[in-house]
C-alpha cells in the first residue's frame, strides 16, 4: 500500500473499471496499478440500492476521474483511495491489538 500513499499527491487517471462478484470492483489506474475495491457497508446506502434494483450497478464505467454508474451515481478517485486507506489503517490497528 506504500504505492497507494505516494499516489495522493499525484493526478492519477483511471484507465479501466470493472465489477467483479458481489460487491467489488476492478479499478485500473494509468500508473499501471490495479485496485480491487470491495464497497462493503456502502453497499447499503440508498443510491447502491437503486443501482442494484435498476440492474445497472454490474455496469461501471469511467471518465478517467470517477468511478460511474449509469444515472449519475459516481464515486471520486480521491473518494476510492480514502476507502482503501481507511480499511488498511482500520486492519492494522486490528492486528495491532491482536498483538497485545
Amino acid at each position: 500500500m506504500q504505492w497507494l500513499k505516494r499516489a495522493e499527491n499525484k493526478n492519477l487517471k483511471i484507465t479501466n473499471v470493472g465489477a467483479l462478484d458481489g460487491d467489488s470492483f476492478g479499478i485500473t489506474l494509468e500508473s499501471g496499478h490495479t485496485i480491487l475495491l470491495e464497497l462493503g457497508d456502502r453497499i447499503r446506502e440508498p443510491a447502491f440500492a437503486a443501482l442494484i434494483e435498476s440492474g445497472d450497478f454490474g455496469k461501471p464505467y469511467t471518465d478517467g476521474e470517477n468511478l460511474c454508474w449509469p444515472g449519475g451515481m459516481s464515486l471520486t478517485l480521491e473518494e476510492i483511495l480514502d476507502m482503501l486507506l481507511s480499511r488498511d489503517n482500520a486492519r492494522q490497528s486490528q492486528e495491532h491489538y491482536r498483538e497485545e
